[in-house]
């Protein structure tokens, strides 16, 4: 019997749930600031990303950021978002936020689609860029996959995206998997290890793995959806996971146009093998 998948609203979250086992794969959500994906669900119910870090509370889930943006004369940030860090960190300045305005439900053959309308506004509330987000919630035999694409739009006029490392999609990674608690990075070509193996280089996949007590071997794997793009990763030992093209230069967008990045994000249980890296990138 085929499968069935809704949509359970918990306040501001939807939560995809596959209606003949009650296996939950994650959740879509906004608040004030900005939209992200909290939970993401292994098979076995293992979350693989942080809601935020006490440190950073602005590395939310699976995330889309980015700043500064540039719009004629006005720029704002939307890389961070409140609560603040400290009275003196710049990353706070022109702070603008990411209003989401709708998130539309679309029931897929394995899993749920999310459309989401965001509007970037700056400190003063006045529209920079729109965005349109797309998350692909959905079911593989011994996977859960997010398939996210941000497609900004210039709709207010020709848009800069200032070489920067904050930016520009990824996420913050589920602390039991990080190299303290003795995770591994592993990277394609057979890489494993730290954070260095992939760190500002290129890679058909990065990926977080451990061992959890009572439960054997887990973790998250990432995939650039853009053709032909491997990089670069912007990697780090406490959890932030970016694909960043921001971070080698300037991306401009002239009005009227829209710049669009995709990410694919694969929670699993058990040892990641290459064959199963190799079928998921190609989904």
């Amino acid at each position: 019997m085929k499968s069935t998948f809704e949509v359970k609203i918990n306040a501001k979250t939807h939560l995809v749930v596959q209606s003949d086992t009650g296996r939950c794969l994650g959740g879509v959500g906004a608040n004030f600031y900005r939209p992200f994906v909290f939970p993401f669900y292994t098979p076995a119910g293992h979350t693989v990303v942080q809601e935020f870090a006490f440190d950073h509370p602005f590395h939310n889930g699976i995330f889309v950021g980015q700043g500064p943006v540039q719009v004629g004369e006005r720029e704002a940030g939307f890389w961070a978002s409140p609560p603040r860090r400290s009275f003196t960190d710049k990353v706070f300045e022109k702070l603008g936020r990411m209003d989401t305005q709708k998130t539309i439900d679309i029931p897929q053959a394995e899993g749920v689609q999310f459309v989401q309308s965001v509007v970037w506004r700056d400190e003063n509330e006045v529209p920079m860029i729109d965005e349109i987000r797309t998350v692909n919630l959905y079911v593989l035999p011994d996977a859960t996959v997010c398939d996210m694409t941000s497609e900004k739009i210039a709709a207010y006029g020709a848009v800069t995206y200032p070489q920067t490392k904050f930016g520009s999609i990824g996420i913050r990674v589920e602390p039991r998997l990080l190299p303290v608690m003795g995770g591994v990075v592993l990277a394609d070509s057979g890489r494993r290890g730290g954070v260095d193996v992939v760190h500002e280089s290129e890679s058909d996949f990065v990926v977080y793995q451990n061992m959890l007590t009572g439960h054997g071997q887990f973790g998250v794997l990432m995939s650039i959806l853009d053709e032909g793009v491997r990089g670069p990763w912007f990697i780090r030992d406490y959890g932030m996971a970016l694909y960043n093209p921001t971070w080698t230069g300037a991306i401009s967008t002239p009005a009227g146009e829209s710049w669009k990045i995709s990410l694919r994000i694969i929670a699993y249980d058990g040892n990641l093998t290459r064959t199963r890296a190799e079928n998921w990138c190609q989904l």
